[in-house]
């Protein structure tokens, strides 16, 4: 599945730390919380773990060159 999240002056993009406790142990988010009533949240087993996925986040955008695609706003893809 592919969700385009359009950063623009019509989105306000909210972020948010969480904590679910399950009986097999706690996990950690990222919740990023947009004005279109939808969430986009990123899990990790501690602390830790959820920063290595947000650097490498970060580490493929900054190191990543930009590819020309076609889409349609809105548009979820399977």
């Amino acid at each position: 599945m592919t969700l385009h999240v359009y950063n623009c002056e019509t989105s306000t993009i909210r972020s948010e730390m969480v904590r679910r406790t399950k009986a097999d142990g706690a996990f950690y988010g990222l919740r990023l919380h947009m004005n279109t009533d939808q969430t986009i949240t990123l899990w990790g087993t501690s602390p830790e773990q959820l920063m290595q996925v947000v650097q490498s986040l970060v580490h493929t955008v900054a190191n990543t060159q930009p590819s020309e695609l076609p889409t349609v706003p809105g548009q979820m893809s399977t």
